[in-house]
């Protein structure tokens, strides 16, 4: 039996050594043929056999005068099937065929035919690659120069595998790369583009979220607004997710796109939305000044379009910054309490709206902070109601018996406690309506003498009450809103430093000014405000100018610094004629009245403090209008300054003003019922004059 083995064996052998192993001189491959052809007194495959699946390639030849030409019909699903274990039939020079015994050469594999793109993602995944002669023979991969190696997904040798559609465990990567099949065929390829589909920005960084974005800072680049991020603001970049630093103060739109691996995204267009956050109330039927805080509430293009609506109602006079949006809100006098409460706070800027939730209601108290001014306390905020509706508790106990003070806009409350309040509770309720609660302790106060001091500066006494005993050794420190501070000279009139006085030297200044008082570790807050010019009289002419007179000299250089101007000001607008518009002397000032507004809503404004114009007449009758003199103007520190109350509500340390006014500061009246007495005794005396003529003519005659 062995002899037998063996001789079958050799004869085999000798057989395939018989056989030449045929070599093609070309080879054409498309979806429809494989061609191949070879010199026509070679050797030929006339089948490719693939065993796993018992399935044949069989060549159809054709002779030519020196070439031999082979051609295989292919469609797809022949080509599905090219895969798995393969061998061949030769057929030899003589013409005798050998099956079986012959694997193709690599190099005669036809070269694959890859159809549409391979674009896999960045961060792989199971990717097809399409086409016809993707893989023959015993291979698990194919090769990625120079040498990664992507395997396929499934078993190569089983019939459900689609040769045609290649499942490739792809790994992933970045940029240009090139597939090389074993024949040396190569195909480059690029991955899937890069998309944003969604940006986000905490303030500090701007957060992409995507697709096909790399992991490799080396192969991105990030642009914002056409331009290129520095890769040191970079600070994460995944496939699916990017980081840069990136902060903007202002309401704007930015384009933002990646490049990566060579391949551009889209531009995705983001919005910095102005973010409003917080917004004070005001009384519903004299409206006011509202004020909104927040981000982004300002933009960087020159007149820019800024709608503030609240509800239906829209503010006008829209002054913005980067922080703060302030806008007047009319009047409202009906509507029923759905149109109070709750009210949606919208904020356009050239068109980019708000998307947060903020809610304004009208008429809810509100306190900022307090002062105490000469030992009364002063609290500041919105919706204080008025002196008969506001209720005052503290520590939960309603103080009857006050003398309230408020102001006309409601935003301050000035009243003097029966007793020293000590670390206490205090809230108000105006018309059934909670405020805030504050802590408040009025213990430590002081007054200052004179309250108002010359705008040139001088030295103001200012006394200290309820100083603890261990801060008796410690002088006192003053110090403005610029954090300007001067320390205090003890006036040593008394060994008594629990109640004690100090001077101090006021510098140059004017207006309304916060300052704190500290000492050792005791400090209260109170108001300096310097004493405002005396307006003698003024007059109005034919032409609607306006003079007045007094004694200005002090107030000059505040007139060449531009603190000082008209305000023209209703319960709708407000206008203030620039400083360059008035005639300023030392003894006396001039303007044009606006003729959409009455006398008694003009002012005069030293440094935010409004002195009325009112009551100016002239007689109509007189042809040719003569100035008439009107009762002397006396300065009133105005709260209803909406500057001021601006200043209340962003700094614990500002103030407004109402209740107080200059000592300095009289009624005179110019004299007019002596022209009329006088004028009377002259109509009395003519008469006899005449007639005591008269008798004497007649005597001398006769």
């Amino acid at each position: 039996m062995k002899i037998i083995f063996l001789f079958l064996f050799v004869f085999l052998i000798s057989e395939i050594v018989g056989f030449s192993v045929p070599q093609p001189k070309g080879i054409k491959s498309s979806n429809r043929s494989l061609v191949y052809t070879y010199d026509i007194n070679g050797s030929f495959y006339s089948k490719f056999l693939f065993t796993d699946l018992n399935f044949q390639l069989p060549f159809t030849c054709e002779n030519g005068s020196s070439i031999r030409t082979c051609t295989s019909y292919v469609d797809e699903e022949i080509a599905k099937n090219l895969h798995g274990s393969m061998s061949s039939c030769v057929i030899d020079e003589d013409g005798s065929e050998l099956c079986g015994s012959f694997t193709p050469n690599t190099k005669y594999y036809p070269n694959p035919i890859i159809q549409g793109e391979f674009k896999p993602p960045t961060k792989g995944s199971h990717t097809i690659i399409k086409g016809y002669y993707l893989v023959l023979g015993i291979t698990y991969y194919l090769t990625i120069i120079p040498n990664m190696k992507v395997p396929f997904v499934g078993f190569f040798y089983e019939e459900s595998f689609d040769a045609t559609n290649l499942i490739l465990d792809y790994k992933g990567g970045c940029g240009e790369k090139t597939f090389q099949w074993p024949n040396g065929f190569k195909y480059s390829f690029n991955h899937s583009n890069p998309t944003i589909d969604k940006i986000s920005s905490d303030n500090s960084s701007l957060v992409a979220i995507g697709s096909n974005f790399c992991s490799n800072s080396n192969d991105v680049n990030i642009f914002i607004d056409g331009i290129q991020v520095d890769k040191i603001n970079l600070i994460s970049i995944d496939h699916e997710l990017f980081e840069v630093r990136y902060t903007q103060q202002y309401c704007k739109s930015i384009y933002v796109n990646i490049v990566s691996g060579g391949l551009e995204s889209n531009k995705i267009k983001f919005e910095f939305k102005p973010l409003p956050l917080k917004i004070n109330s005001i009384p519903k039927v004299k409206g006011g000044l509202i004020t909104i805080t927040g981000e982004r509430l300002s933009s960087q293009i020159n007149n820019s379009s800024i709608i503030v609506k609240i509800g239906n109602h829209q503010c006008k006079n829209i002054i913005s910054s980067q922080h703060e949006i302030t806008c007047n809100l009319d009047p409202v006098q009906t509507g029923s309490n759905d149109d109070s409460i709750g009210l949606h706070v919208n904020v356009s800027i050239n068109g980019i709206v708000n998307d947060n939730i903020l809610l304004f209601s009208f008429d809810v108290p509100f306190i900022y902070d307090f002062i105490l001014p000469q030992g009364q306390v002063k609290l500041i905020g919105d919706c204080l109601g008025t002196n008969e509706s506001t209720q005052i508790y503290i520590d939960d106990i309603q103080q009857l018996n006050l003398t309230i003070n408020i102001n006309d806009k409601q935003t301050t409350l000035l009243f003097t406690p029966l007793n020293q309040i000590k670390n206490s509770k205090l809230y108000i309720i105006v018309n059934g309506k909670k405020s805030n609660v504050i802590q408040i302790d009025s213990s430590f106060f002081v007054k200052l003498s004179p309250l108002s001091p010359s705008v040139l500066g001088q030295i103001v006494n200012i006394t200290l009450y309820n100083v603890n005993i261990l801060n008796h050794n410690n002088l006192p420190t003053l110090t403005f809103m610029d954090n300007t501070t001067i320390k205090g000279i003890d006036n040593l009139n008394s060994n008594e430093y629990s109640n004690h006085t100090y001077s101090f030297e006021i510098p140059i200044g004017c207006g309304r000014n916060g300052i704190s008082i500290s000492i050792g570790n005791q400090t209260t807050h109170s108001e300096l405000y310097y004493e405002l010019p005396i307006i003698t009289s003024c007059s109005i002419n034919n032409d609607q100018i306006i003079r007045c007179f007094g004694n200005f000299t002090n107030y000059f250089n505040f007139y060449e610094n531009g603190k000082i101007n008209i305000l023209f000001s209703n319960s709708i607008d407000e206008i203030y004629l620039p400083t360059n518009s008035i005639d300023f002397k030392i003894d006396s000032f001039s303007f044009q009245l606006n003729k959409k507004y009455k006398t008694n809503q003009v002012y005069f404004n030293v440094c935010n403090e409004l002195l009325p114009i009112i009551n100016i007449e002239y007689n109509s009758t007189i042809q040719t209008p003569q100035p008439t003199i009107i009762n002397t103007l006396k300065p009133q520190l105005n709260s209803s300054s909406e500057q001021e109350i601006k200043q209340n509500k962003t700094n614990s340390n500002s103030y407004s003003s109402n209740e107080n006014m200059s000592n300095k500061q009289k009624n005179e009246k110019i004299p007019s019922e002596g022209v009329k007495i006088q004028y009377n005794i002259i109509l009395i005396i003519l008469p006899i004059i005449s007639f005591l003529a008269h008798n004497f003519l007649t005597s001398q005659l006769f």
